[in-house]
């Protein structure tokens, strides 16, 4: 059986991106779409019963129910040819996506919810679902063309009838993946799934390795490199990075692969990279208990600032 793309859907608004996304690559997987919802209620203080008989967690997931078949509907509409399914779950949404979608192709996620504050650069459950993801989670965020407005971590209204989601934005035809030459060194989960990504959107693959120069840090007490001691070690680092790369440019030999290595602050250089890319793909470390992932500085700061949307990639 195809393993399913699922969405975590928070309202049809701030949720047209990332559904559009999510169906896009399930029709290139040829793999079915799941549609879901995560509830929760608090009991009222005084108990009692809705109209009609109901229960106050019954008329929630009834309302969870509606949302998710008006968002099924929709994307019928949009692509008539996926298998679509749908899930009312109750709990909070980051870890039941996580178990939803434990053995999933792909978890897709928007940047922003419906409760965010202008300015806010990423919302909660986009952040809680990375955290206990156990399969690689797309958010879907960055760039002039996405739900945060104009300028990234700007909110605007958006008109939903006026949206085309199944339109993808202006691309540039390439997939960025941040990988890191010194160990522990990216594993072969997060190579594999962007030249995989490259290949499925017939796009180049850029592979960039950034490391701090001490010199960068410390420039008064210790200087810079030498230019020659530079030199080596760049070469060095690009040595390291072909050789991570070479197996997957056998398998992939259609795609496109470019490579580049920079000395500086990573998260700057790798934000800045992200300019020119349609999708970055990095990796995080499983927890040992193999639920979750540990997403350190690096991640954080790429997931909130990156100007493309991201996938993070659970691998060790």
């Amino acid at each position: 059986m195809t393993r399913p793309v699922v969405v975590g859907i928070d309202d049809i608004e701030h949720s047209a991106r990332a559904v559009a996304a999510g169906a896009r690559e399930a029709r290139l997987r040829g793999a079915p779409l799941w549609l879901a919802h995560a509830y929760h209620w608090i009991p009222p203080v005084v108990a009692g019963v809705m109209p009609g008989g109901d229960t106050p967690e019954g008329a929630v997931r009834d309302a969870a129910t509606a949302l998710l078949a008006q968002a099924v509907a929709r994307t019928h509409a949009e692509f008539p040819d996926l298998d679509i399914h749908d899930y009312a779950m109750s709990g909070h949404p980051g870890p039941c996506l996580a178990d939803l979608a434990q053995d999933a192709a792909l978890l897709v996620v928007g940047g922003r919810g419906r409760g965010g504050f202008t300015g806010l650069l990423l919302g909660s459950t986009a952040l809680s679902t990375v955290a206990h993801t156990r399969c690689p989670v797309l958010v879907v965020r960055g760039g002039p063309d996405t739900e945060t407005g104009t300028e990234t971590g700007t909110e605007t209204e958006i008109d939903i009838e006026t949206e085309a989601p199944s339109d993808p934005p202006a691309t540039t035809n390439r997939v960025l993946v941040g990988a890191d030459v010194l160990p522990p060194a990216t594993g072969p989960d997060v190579i594999s799934f962007a030249f995989e990504e490259a290949a499925l959107h017939a796009s180049d693959l850029r592979a960039v390795h950034a490391w701090e120069d001490p010199g960068y840090l410390y420039p008064v007490a210790i200087g810079g490199y030498p230019s020659v001691t530079l030199d080596q070690l760049n070469a060095e680092c690009q040595r390291r990075l072909d050789a991570l790369l070479d197996p997957w440019r056998e398998k992939y030999p259609d795609t496109y692969v470019e490579t580049q290595v920079l000395a500086g602050p990573p998260s700057k250089l790798l934000v800045d990279s992200t300019r020119t890319a349609d999708l970055l793909v990095i990796g995080a470390l499983r927890h040992p208990s193999g639920k979750g992932v540990h997403l350190g500085g690096l991640g954080h700061a790429l997931l909130h600032h990156s100007q493309c949307p991201v996938v993070i990639v659970p691998e060790g």
